[in-house]
Protein backbone atom coordinates (compact mmCIF):
# COMPACT_ATOMS: atom_id res chain seq x y z
CA UNK A 1 0.00 0.00 0.00
CA UNK A 2 1.17 3.44 -0.52
CA UNK A 3 -0.63 6.33 0.24
CA UNK A 4 0.65 8.72 -3.00
CA UNK A 5 -0.58 6.09 -5.68
CA UNK A 6 -4.12 7.43 -5.60
CA UNK A 7 -3.11 10.59 -5.05
CA UNK A 8 -1.04 10.77 -7.95
CA UNK A 9 -2.52 8.10 -10.07
CA UNK A 10 -5.38 8.49 -13.09
CA UNK A 11 -8.43 9.63 -12.29
CA UNK A 12 -6.22 12.26 -9.89
CA UNK A 13 -9.22 15.32 -9.80
CA UNK A 14 -11.91 12.37 -8.31
CA UNK A 15 -10.07 11.01 -5.80
CA UNK A 16 -9.41 14.11 -4.24
CA UNK A 17 -12.94 14.98 -4.64
CA UNK A 18 -14.04 11.63 -2.61
CA UNK A 19 -11.88 12.10 -0.30
CA UNK A 20 -13.01 15.78 0.39
CA UNK A 21 -16.43 13.97 0.53
CA UNK A 22 -15.75 11.53 3.36
CA UNK A 23 -13.92 14.24 5.46
CA UNK A 24 -16.37 16.99 5.06
CA UNK A 25 -19.13 13.97 6.19
CA UNK A 26 -16.99 12.75 9.03
CA UNK A 27 -18.97 13.88 12.31
CA UNK A 28 -16.34 16.04 14.75
CA UNK A 29 -16.71 12.88 17.15
CA UNK A 30 -15.46 10.69 14.19
CA UNK A 31 -18.31 8.92 12.94
CA UNK A 32 -18.59 9.12 9.45
CA UNK A 33 -22.52 9.62 7.99
CA UNK A 34 -23.89 7.10 5.38
CA UNK A 35 -25.30 9.60 3.26
CA UNK A 36 -25.63 13.43 3.15
CA UNK A 37 -28.53 13.51 1.50
CA UNK A 38 -31.27 10.49 1.87
CA UNK A 39 -32.38 10.38 5.44
CA UNK A 40 -32.81 6.88 5.77
CA UNK A 41 -29.24 6.77 5.88
CA UNK A 42 -28.06 9.61 8.40
CA UNK A 43 -26.69 6.79 10.36
CA UNK A 44 -23.03 5.64 10.98
CA UNK A 45 -23.00 1.70 9.41
CA UNK A 46 -20.04 0.08 11.03
CA UNK A 47 -19.45 -1.44 7.61
CA UNK A 48 -19.82 1.56 5.49
CA UNK A 49 -17.47 3.32 7.55
CA UNK A 50 -15.01 1.05 8.27
CA UNK A 51 -14.44 1.39 4.88
CA UNK A 52 -14.19 4.92 4.90
CA UNK A 53 -11.64 5.01 7.17
CA UNK A 54 -9.34 2.14 5.21
CA UNK A 55 -9.52 4.13 2.23
CA UNK A 56 -8.97 7.53 4.59
CA UNK A 57 -5.65 5.63 6.05
CA UNK A 58 -4.62 4.54 2.13
CA UNK A 59 -4.37 8.13 1.31
CA UNK A 60 -2.67 9.51 4.10
CA UNK A 61 -5.39 10.64 5.98
CA UNK A 62 -4.48 8.89 9.35
CA UNK A 63 -5.98 10.96 12.03
CA UNK A 64 -9.42 11.19 10.58
CA UNK A 65 -9.30 6.93 10.56
CA UNK A 66 -7.60 7.22 14.01
CA UNK A 67 -10.61 9.21 15.00
CA UNK A 68 -13.18 7.04 13.33
CA UNK A 69 -11.67 4.17 15.44
CA UNK A 70 -11.92 5.73 18.58
CA UNK A 71 -15.69 6.29 18.12
CA UNK A 72 -16.11 3.13 17.34
CA UNK A 73 -14.81 2.11 20.50
CA UNK A 74 -16.59 4.47 22.59
CA UNK A 75 -19.99 3.39 20.85
CA UNK A 76 -19.24 -0.20 22.06
CA UNK A 77 -18.23 0.97 25.45
CA UNK A 78 -22.10 2.04 25.72
CA UNK A 79 -23.34 -1.34 24.78
CA UNK A 80 -20.90 -3.21 26.04
CA UNK A 81 -23.54 -4.79 28.59
CA UNK A 82 -25.58 -6.25 26.02
CA UNK A 83 -23.08 -7.38 24.12
CA UNK A 84 -21.56 -9.48 27.33
CA UNK A 85 -25.35 -10.77 28.25
CA UNK A 86 -25.93 -12.09 24.38
CA UNK A 87 -22.90 -13.59 24.39
CA UNK A 88 -23.93 -15.22 27.91
CA UNK A 89 -27.59 -15.87 26.82
CA UNK A 90 -25.89 -17.85 23.84
CA UNK A 91 -23.20 -20.04 25.95
CA UNK A 92 -26.65 -20.73 28.84
CA UNK A 93 -28.63 -22.18 25.43
CA UNK A 94 -31.12 -18.94 26.49
CA UNK A 95 -33.67 -17.46 23.78
CA UNK A 96 -31.84 -14.73 22.11
CA UNK A 97 -34.57 -11.59 21.35
CA UNK A 98 -32.64 -10.25 17.68
CA UNK A 99 -33.76 -6.50 18.36
CA UNK A 100 -32.12 -6.31 22.00
CA UNK A 101 -28.87 -7.77 19.65
CA UNK A 102 -25.90 -5.53 18.91
CA UNK A 103 -27.02 -3.16 16.64
CA UNK A 104 -25.57 -2.71 13.06
CA UNK A 105 -25.85 1.07 12.88
CA UNK A 106 -25.50 4.24 15.54
CA UNK A 107 -26.91 7.50 15.51
CA UNK A 108 -23.97 10.00 15.07
CA UNK A 109 -23.51 10.56 18.49
CA UNK A 110 -22.46 6.48 19.02
CA UNK A 111 -25.63 5.55 20.52
CA UNK A 112 -27.73 2.88 19.63
CA UNK A 113 -30.92 3.49 17.82
CA UNK A 114 -34.61 1.74 18.38
CA UNK A 115 -36.31 1.42 15.94
CA UNK A 116 -37.96 -1.20 13.22
CA UNK A 117 -34.48 -1.80 11.43
CA UNK A 118 -32.93 -4.62 10.95
CA UNK A 119 -30.86 -4.71 14.03
CA UNK A 120 -28.55 -8.07 14.62
CA UNK A 121 -26.11 -7.82 11.74
CA UNK A 122 -22.56 -8.65 13.04
CA UNK A 123 -20.84 -8.61 9.48
CA UNK A 124 -19.64 -4.82 10.49
CA UNK A 125 -17.96 -5.70 13.58
CA UNK A 126 -15.85 -8.10 11.64
CA UNK A 127 -15.30 -5.26 8.82
CA UNK A 128 -14.49 -2.43 11.87
CA UNK A 129 -11.66 -5.39 13.47
CA UNK A 130 -10.11 -5.64 9.84
CA UNK A 131 -10.26 -2.13 8.87
CA UNK A 132 -8.54 -1.54 12.73
CA UNK A 133 -5.91 -3.81 11.81
CA UNK A 134 -4.90 -2.16 8.71
CA UNK A 135 -4.95 1.20 10.51
CA UNK A 136 -2.57 -0.38 13.19
CA UNK A 137 -0.57 -1.21 10.06
CA UNK A 138 -0.44 2.10 8.27
CA UNK A 139 0.17 4.07 11.02
CA UNK A 140 3.55 2.35 11.72
CA UNK A 141 3.97 1.31 15.02
CA UNK A 142 2.28 -1.77 14.94
CA UNK A 143 1.19 -1.80 18.11
CA UNK A 144 -2.52 -1.68 19.28
CA UNK A 145 -3.42 1.73 21.78
CA UNK A 146 -4.45 0.69 25.25
CA UNK A 147 -7.52 2.51 24.94
CA UNK A 148 -9.18 0.64 22.11
CA UNK A 149 -7.86 -2.98 23.75
CA UNK A 150 -11.21 -3.36 26.11
CA UNK A 151 -13.21 -2.91 22.70
CA UNK A 152 -11.23 -5.30 20.42
CA UNK A 153 -11.36 -7.97 22.90
CA UNK A 154 -15.08 -7.59 23.73
CA UNK A 155 -15.89 -7.86 20.06
CA UNK A 156 -13.56 -10.44 19.35
CA UNK A 157 -15.35 -12.00 21.83
CA UNK A 158 -18.73 -11.18 20.34
CA UNK A 159 -17.87 -12.45 17.21
CA UNK A 160 -16.44 -15.49 18.21
CA UNK A 161 -19.78 -16.93 20.01
CA UNK A 162 -21.76 -15.63 17.36
CA UNK A 163 -19.93 -16.51 13.94
CA UNK A 164 -21.82 -19.22 13.02
CA UNK A 165 -25.53 -18.30 13.60
CA UNK A 166 -28.02 -16.95 11.38
CA UNK A 167 -28.18 -12.94 11.35
CA UNK A 168 -29.07 -10.42 9.02
CA UNK A 169 -26.87 -10.33 6.25
CA UNK A 170 -25.08 -7.42 4.73
CA UNK A 171 -27.87 -6.02 2.53
CA UNK A 172 -29.90 -6.17 5.77
CA UNK A 173 -32.48 -8.43 4.08
CA UNK A 174 -32.82 -12.32 5.16
CA UNK A 175 -32.38 -12.34 8.84
CA UNK A 176 -33.18 -16.32 9.27
CA UNK A 177 -29.90 -17.49 7.44
CA UNK A 178 -25.81 -17.60 7.59
CA UNK A 179 -24.31 -15.83 5.05
CA UNK A 180 -21.15 -16.94 3.22
CA UNK A 181 -20.13 -12.86 2.76
CA UNK A 182 -20.93 -12.12 6.53
CA UNK A 183 -18.58 -15.46 7.28
CA UNK A 184 -16.27 -13.30 5.57
CA UNK A 185 -16.38 -10.23 7.20
CA UNK A 186 -16.41 -12.19 10.34
CA UNK A 187 -13.38 -14.37 9.54
CA UNK A 188 -11.79 -11.19 8.54
CA UNK A 189 -12.48 -9.49 11.90
CA UNK A 190 -11.01 -12.84 13.83
CA UNK A 191 -7.99 -12.84 11.73
CA UNK A 192 -7.23 -9.18 12.88
CA UNK A 193 -8.28 -9.03 16.34
CA UNK A 194 -5.66 -12.28 16.55
CA UNK A 195 -2.85 -10.19 15.48
CA UNK A 196 -3.94 -6.95 17.05
CA UNK A 197 -4.06 -9.60 21.05
CA UNK A 198 -1.78 -12.22 19.60
CA UNK A 199 -4.50 -14.64 20.79
CA UNK A 200 -3.70 -17.91 19.38
CA UNK A 201 -7.50 -18.74 20.55
CA UNK A 202 -9.25 -16.46 17.86
CA UNK A 203 -7.13 -17.25 15.42
CA UNK A 204 -8.42 -21.03 16.05
CA UNK A 205 -11.90 -19.76 16.14
CA UNK A 206 -10.98 -17.76 12.35
CA UNK A 207 -9.82 -21.51 10.97
CA UNK A 208 -12.70 -23.02 12.22
CA UNK A 209 -15.31 -20.63 10.17
CA UNK A 210 -13.10 -20.77 7.37
CA UNK A 211 -13.78 -24.83 7.06
CA UNK A 212 -17.48 -23.89 7.70
CA UNK A 213 -17.32 -21.83 4.81
CA UNK A 214 -15.29 -24.17 2.81
CA UNK A 215 -16.88 -27.08 3.76
CA UNK A 216 -20.50 -25.74 3.64
CA UNK A 217 -20.63 -23.34 1.42
CA UNK A 218 -19.14 -24.36 -1.75
CA UNK A 219 -21.57 -26.32 -4.31
CA UNK A 220 -21.17 -27.07 -7.92
CA UNK A 221 -17.75 -25.61 -8.23
CA UNK A 222 -18.23 -21.77 -6.93
CA UNK A 223 -19.76 -20.21 -3.51
CA UNK A 224 -23.56 -19.58 -2.61
CA UNK A 225 -25.39 -16.45 -0.99
CA UNK A 226 -26.63 -17.80 1.91
CA UNK A 227 -27.46 -21.18 3.57
CA UNK A 228 -31.05 -20.68 2.09
CA UNK A 229 -30.22 -19.16 -1.09
CA UNK A 230 -28.04 -20.64 -3.80
CA UNK A 231 -28.18 -17.33 -5.51
CA UNK A 232 -24.48 -15.53 -6.55
CA UNK A 233 -23.97 -12.60 -4.45
CA UNK A 234 -21.52 -9.63 -5.29
CA UNK A 235 -20.76 -9.47 -1.68
CA UNK A 236 -19.29 -12.82 -2.01
CA UNK A 237 -16.05 -11.24 -3.84
CA UNK A 238 -15.03 -9.99 -0.62
CA UNK A 239 -13.99 -13.50 0.40
CA UNK A 240 -10.82 -13.12 -1.05
CA UNK A 241 -10.75 -9.36 -0.56
CA UNK A 242 -10.35 -7.84 1.01
CA UNK A 243 -10.52 -10.95 4.26
CA UNK A 244 -8.50 -13.53 2.63
CA UNK A 245 -10.88 -16.28 3.32
CA UNK A 246 -9.62 -18.00 0.49
CA UNK A 247 -7.10 -17.09 -1.87
CA UNK A 248 -8.13 -15.23 -5.31
CA UNK A 249 -6.58 -17.98 -7.60
CA UNK A 250 -8.76 -20.74 -5.67
CA UNK A 251 -11.27 -22.79 -7.93
CA UNK A 252 -14.24 -21.14 -6.82
CA UNK A 253 -13.04 -17.83 -6.29
CA UNK A 254 -12.29 -17.75 -9.45
CA UNK A 255 -15.49 -18.85 -10.82
CA UNK A 256 -17.91 -17.12 -8.13
CA UNK A 257 -16.25 -14.17 -9.86
CA UNK A 258 -16.37 -15.34 -12.93
CA UNK A 259 -20.45 -15.94 -12.68
CA UNK A 260 -20.71 -12.41 -10.92
CA UNK A 261 -19.44 -10.91 -14.34
CA UNK A 262 -21.88 -12.96 -16.54
CA UNK A 263 -25.07 -13.25 -14.16
CA UNK A 264 -24.87 -9.38 -12.12
CA UNK A 265 -23.77 -7.46 -15.06
CA UNK A 266 -25.97 -4.58 -16.27
CA UNK A 267 -25.18 -1.36 -18.51
CA UNK A 268 -21.37 -2.12 -17.38
CA UNK A 269 -22.26 -1.99 -13.13
CA UNK A 270 -22.61 -4.84 -10.99
CA UNK A 271 -25.77 -5.67 -9.50
CA UNK A 272 -26.00 -7.03 -5.78
CA UNK A 273 -28.13 -10.26 -6.80
CA UNK A 274 -30.07 -11.65 -9.72
CA UNK A 275 -33.34 -11.61 -7.51
CA UNK A 276 -32.38 -7.83 -5.96
CA UNK A 277 -34.98 -5.39 -6.42
CA UNK A 278 -34.30 -2.46 -4.44
CA UNK A 279 -34.54 0.35 -6.15
CA UNK A 280 -35.38 -1.83 -9.33
CA UNK A 281 -31.75 -3.50 -8.65
CA UNK A 282 -29.72 -1.51 -9.97
CA UNK A 283 -25.97 -1.58 -10.33
CA UNK A 284 -23.78 0.06 -7.48
CA UNK A 285 -20.35 1.02 -7.51
CA UNK A 286 -19.33 -0.25 -4.39
CA UNK A 287 -19.60 -3.73 -6.42
CA UNK A 288 -17.70 -2.75 -9.13
CA UNK A 289 -15.09 -1.67 -6.93
CA UNK A 290 -14.72 -5.43 -5.29
CA UNK A 291 -15.15 -6.64 -8.88
CA UNK A 292 -11.96 -4.47 -9.94
CA UNK A 293 -10.36 -5.29 -6.69
CA UNK A 294 -10.24 -8.89 -7.28
CA UNK A 295 -9.44 -8.85 -10.92
CA UNK A 296 -6.39 -6.86 -10.06
CA UNK A 297 -5.32 -9.51 -6.70
CA UNK A 298 -5.49 -12.32 -9.99
CA UNK A 299 -3.29 -10.55 -12.12
CA UNK A 300 -5.78 -8.80 -14.74
CA UNK A 301 -4.87 -5.60 -14.28
CA UNK A 302 -6.79 -4.52 -17.74
CA UNK A 303 -10.16 -5.55 -16.19
CA UNK A 304 -9.41 -3.57 -12.58
CA UNK A 305 -8.68 -0.61 -14.47
CA UNK A 306 -12.02 -0.95 -16.71
CA UNK A 307 -14.05 -1.25 -13.08
CA UNK A 308 -12.26 1.94 -11.80
CA UNK A 309 -13.22 3.83 -15.50
CA UNK A 310 -16.59 2.98 -15.19
CA UNK A 311 -17.17 4.13 -11.33
CA UNK A 312 -15.23 7.46 -12.41
CA UNK A 313 -18.10 8.11 -15.29
CA UNK A 314 -20.19 8.37 -12.42
CA UNK A 315 -19.57 10.71 -10.41
CA UNK A 316 -21.78 13.50 -11.41
CA UNK A 317 -21.41 17.03 -12.48
CA UNK A 318 -21.11 17.97 -8.74
CA UNK A 319 -18.63 15.61 -7.99
CA UNK A 320 -21.58 13.14 -5.86
CA UNK A 321 -21.23 9.58 -6.68
CA UNK A 322 -24.46 7.96 -5.94
CA UNK A 323 -25.63 4.37 -4.08
CA UNK A 324 -26.61 2.95 -7.33
CA UNK A 325 -27.63 3.46 -11.18
CA UNK A 326 -30.40 2.22 -13.76
CA UNK A 327 -32.86 0.62 -11.61
CA UNK A 328 -35.32 2.86 -13.46
CA UNK A 329 -34.68 1.37 -16.59
CA UNK A 330 -33.81 -2.23 -15.28
CA UNK A 331 -37.22 -2.90 -13.30
CA UNK A 332 -39.30 0.50 -13.64
CA UNK A 333 -41.89 -0.96 -11.83
CA UNK A 334 -39.40 -1.95 -8.39
CA UNK A 335 -37.81 1.24 -8.77
CA UNK A 336 -41.14 3.62 -8.60
CA UNK A 337 -42.31 1.22 -5.17
CA UNK A 338 -39.25 2.41 -3.49
CA UNK A 339 -39.43 5.84 -4.83
CA UNK A 340 -42.95 6.10 -3.49
CA UNK A 341 -41.49 4.76 0.30
CA UNK A 342 -38.57 6.69 0.44
CA UNK A 343 -38.08 8.91 -2.15
CA UNK A 344 -35.33 8.74 -4.97
CA UNK A 345 -32.16 6.93 -4.28
CA UNK A 346 -28.96 8.38 -1.98
CA UNK A 347 -27.33 10.80 -4.78
CA UNK A 348 -24.28 10.36 -2.37
CA UNK A 349 -23.20 7.71 -0.86
CA UNK A 350 -20.00 7.42 1.19
CA UNK A 351 -18.94 3.98 1.05
CA UNK A 352 -19.07 4.35 -2.74
CA UNK A 353 -16.47 7.04 -2.39
CA UNK A 354 -14.18 4.84 -0.36
CA UNK A 355 -14.46 2.08 -2.81
CA UNK A 356 -13.82 4.77 -5.77
CA UNK A 357 -10.70 5.59 -3.59
CA UNK A 358 -9.64 1.95 -3.17
CA UNK A 359 -9.61 0.63 -6.14
CA UNK A 360 -7.95 4.00 -7.05
CA UNK A 361 -5.36 2.73 -4.35
CA UNK A 362 -4.74 -1.15 -5.56
CA UNK A 363 -4.80 -0.12 -9.37
CA UNK A 364 -2.08 2.38 -8.98
CA UNK A 365 -0.07 -0.14 -6.69
CA UNK A 366 -0.31 -2.77 -8.98
CA UNK A 367 1.04 -0.53 -12.19
CA UNK A 368 3.59 0.56 -10.27
CA UNK A 369 4.20 -2.87 -9.40
CA UNK A 370 4.33 -3.59 -13.16
CA UNK A 371 6.88 -0.51 -13.84
CA UNK A 372 9.45 -1.87 -11.92
CA UNK A 373 9.28 -5.46 -12.89
CA UNK A 374 9.74 -4.53 -16.11
CA UNK A 375 12.45 -1.97 -15.42
CA UNK A 376 14.23 -5.15 -13.37
CA UNK A 377 13.69 -7.04 -16.33
CA UNK A 378 15.55 -4.49 -18.57
CA UNK A 379 18.20 -3.82 -16.35
CA UNK A 380 18.90 -8.13 -15.73
CA UNK A 381 19.02 -8.09 -19.52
Amino acid sequence: MNSDHARNGDHHDLVKTSVRVMLENQHPNGAFIASPDFRQYHFCWLRDASFVAHALDRVGELQASALYHDWVAKAIERIAPAMDSAVQHLRAGLELVPAEMSPARFNLAGLAVSDDWPNFQIDGYGIWLWSLQEHVAVEGSGLLVDRLVPAVERTARYLSAFALTPCFDVWEEDGVSVHTSTLACVYGGLVAAAKLLGDNGIAARAEEVQGVVLQRALRDGRFEKSSASREVDASLLWLSEPFGLVDPSHPAAVQTAIEISERLEFEGGVRRYPSDTYYGGGVWPVLNASLGWYHVSVGDFTAGRRQLDWIAAHFDDEGRLAEQFGGERRDPEKYREWVFRWGPPAKELLWSHAMFVILSDVVACAAADRANDLGNQRTSG
